[in-house]
């Protein structure tokens, strides 16, 4: 049986990593009587993963874990065990919908995912829809990009994974935005470096704004929900 879970990740637990969270869950479940299964092979592991990995300092209210379990007999076995989840893990996260994978999905979460809108929220800034606008007018958008193994700096075009935006409330003097940016195998594109080049675009000090920023949905490659395709 393969469960899904939808859960938020906020507050002071968006400084948690990835391999952090996942050893959590691995540890709640356990004690929930939802044990994961394990792979089989010479190093097993638990059968578990997350849709897309959050960078740290992000907020999210749509995360998507997935994993398989022997235990589980019916809704209501599974209704109790995720409140006993919820009662074990730590303020800022939290399981709020559950459904079992449909047998006939064979792809990953992660495979599913093509991309991911995400809410800026940030003061400071004067004009947030031309600015938006005028950024999304770019034919191209350069950004340095640094090679993690070798150290070797190159130069990489974002424009193509930038896919829209729209502006959520328009405020005087502040920017409260979403984006959807693209998340497909080598171009998925980090809200941070996002929103370091618009900010570097109209001139703004990235450091000193400090925007929140709260991933919102995963979306499949028809640009709709990935829950959708998974319940």
């Amino acid at each position: 049986m393969k469960l899904v879970f939808e859960f938020t990740k906020t507050g002071s637990m968006k400084y948690i990593s990835h391999l952090d969270l996942v050893r959590l869950f691995l540890r709640v479940l356990r004690m929930a009587g939802l044990r994961p299964a394990y792979s089989r092979g010479f190093n097993p592991h638990p059968d578990m993963s997350l849709a897309l990995p959050l960078s740290l300092g992000l907020n999210s209210v749509c995360e998507l874990l997935e994993f398989e379990t022997e235990q589980a007999s019916g809704p209501a076995y599974v209704d109790q065990a995720v409140e006993e989840v919820n009662e074990r893990l730590p303020e800022g996260v939290r399981v709020f919908e559950w459904w079992e994978k449909p047998a006939n999905v064979s792809k990953s979460l992660a495979a599913n995912a093509a991309a991911a809108t995400y809410e800026f929220m940030c003061e400071g800034i004067a004009d947030a829809p031309a600015l938006l606008a005028d950024f999304f007018a770019h034919e191209s958008v350069i950004v340095q990009k640094t090679d993690k193994k070798t150290g070797a700096d190159s130069e990489k075009d974002i424009r193509p994974e930038m896919l829209s935006y729209r502006i959520v409330k328009d405020m005087r003097g502040r920017m409260l935005a979403e984006t959807t940016l693209l998340t497909s195998p080598g171009h998925t594109l980090n809200p941070v470096v996002f929103f370091k080049a618009l900010c570097a675009a109209a001139r703004l000090d990235a450091e000193k704004l400090s925007p929140v920023i709260t991933r919102t949905a995963i979306l499949d490659k028809d640009g709709a929900l990935l829950k959708g395709a998974l319940s």
